[in-house]
């Protein structure tokens, strides 16, 4: 019979525990043979919510390590220790591991898999990336020499279903941000959420499945929403553009390269209209050409349904120690962008695109500045707020404009 520990029992544990034991009977049809959650592993013993398990609660260490001979752990804690130590010891003792943990793995994800590899066993984290979404098992079978040249999506829900209210209801950032907060989107201190973070952990993971090295830290460009005018997004709507916290990673022909940054998408491309919480994944290739992957980013069911999925793909499936290198070189993915300067600004902003040689396609007014439509790429060069624009720019809106003979000479 199969033994299995759990640690942690917050939302996800909780989930991993439930899905456990009522699809039983289909689980152990699948792996052949019976398991028992032989133990938990708590922070808390007097919080209510274990009070109805049957199995062993423990908040010592120890004693869950001497409660069973484990087959397979899953770690539903968050952070990186003590989840990085935890996850060490067994990976060491040759038992896999089992994590939705998107910051320890994007960490620590080097020292664990080389861990897991060097005892015989393996280290999953479907979870980790994009809640209910099947995108790196994807990547691990199906797709596993398939190149890759550009991955992108919106990975964060929280961003994104703050960003939907505010185009589409037309409502504050502020005002939406509270309502985030009271309907669980958004935690207390939403500053992962908020400045990309979280974001930025998962292009991490997708990018070393895609690319098979793992990033480093300084490779990968981070900006979140929170810097975000309420009426730069006014002004891109008008424009027909959708706001999104953009990941993404790509081979430049020589290095991988990647940023979690907000950008505008016109209404042909597919993340544009990814809504709410909901997480959309891309990915890019010459054999595959486009690839998308649209589910719940979050969730109490669909992040313990992919955990426990997780572990059946690795029990059914001979996964390679190492991930292929696969990449193929990659286009820069975006040529323009919109750049936004108040009133007050436009001067020094003119002289600033001529003195930079930047091209002004188009103007559009708005009472509190301007947004300027530029071919330039070099947005984070730029002294004023600038997003990258994906798609056709040709297909954009015809609102007013406010050219000026000024531009002619640009």
């Amino acid at each position: 019979m199969l033994q299995i520990g759990l640690i942690g029992y917050g939302t996800v544990g909780s989930g991993v525990y439930e899905r456990l034991t009522t699809t039983k009977e289909a689980v152990q049809q699948l792996l052949g043979q019976e398991f028992e959650i032989k133990a938990i592993l708590v922070k808390d013993r007097q919080k209510k919510r274990t009070e109805n398990v049957e199995t062993v609660v423990t908040t010592e260490w120890q004693e869950f390590c001497e409660l069973a001979q484990y087959d397979v752990i899953f770690e539903a804690i968050g952070g990186i220790e003590p989840a990085f130590s935890y996850t060490t010891h067994w990976l060491e003792k040759g038992i896999p591991v089992i994590t939705a943990n998107k910051k320890l793995v994007a960490e620590k994800g080097a020292e664990l898999e080389k861990a897991a590899e060097v005892n015989g066993t393996y280290y999953g984290y479907e979870a980790a990336v994009a809640g209910g979404v099947p995108i790196i098992n994807a990547l691990k079978g199906n797709l596993a020499t398939t190149p890759i040249s550009r991955v992108s999506g919106i990975l964060n829900g929280t961003t994104n279903y703050m960003l939907t209210e505010m185009i589409e209801n037309h409502r504050s950032f502020a005002d939406v941000l509270f309502e985030a907060k009271e309907l669980g989107y958004a935690e207390a201190d939403p500053t992962d959420d908020l400045e990309g973070f979280d974001a930025w952990y998962k292009i991490r993971i997708l990018s070393r499945l895609c690319f098979g090295e793992w990033p480093t830290v300084e490779a990968y460009l981070r900006q979140g929403i929170s810097e975000i005018e309420d009426w730069h997004v006014e002004v891109g709507e008008k424009i027909g553009f959708k706001l999104k916290l953009i990941g993404e990673a790509w081979y430049d022909g020589e290095k991988v390269v990647g940023a979690v940054r907000p950008a505008f998408l016109s209404q042909n491309e597919p993340l544009a209209n990814v809504r709410g919480v909901t997480n959309g994944i891309s990915l890019e290739g010459s054999t595959i050409n486009q690839l998308l992957f649209i589910g719940p980013g979050a969730g109490k069911e669909a992040t313990a349904n992919s955990m426990v999925e997780d572990y059946l793909f690795h029990q059914r499936t001979t996964i390679l120690s190492s991930i292929a290198l696969r990449k193929e070189k990659g286009e820069e993915p975006f040529s323009h962008a919109l750049l936004f300067i108040t009133h007050l600004e436009r001067e020094q902003a003119i002289a600033w695109v001529k003195e930079h040689h930047v091209s002004v396609i188009d103007t559009y007014s708005h009472h509190e500045g301007e947004g300027w439509i530029i071919t330039s790429s070099r947005g984070e060069d730029s002294p004023y707020p600038t997003y990258p624009i994906y798609g056709n720019v040709s297909n954009r809106k015809q609102v007013e404009a406010v050219h000026s003979a000024q531009f002619g000479s640009l």
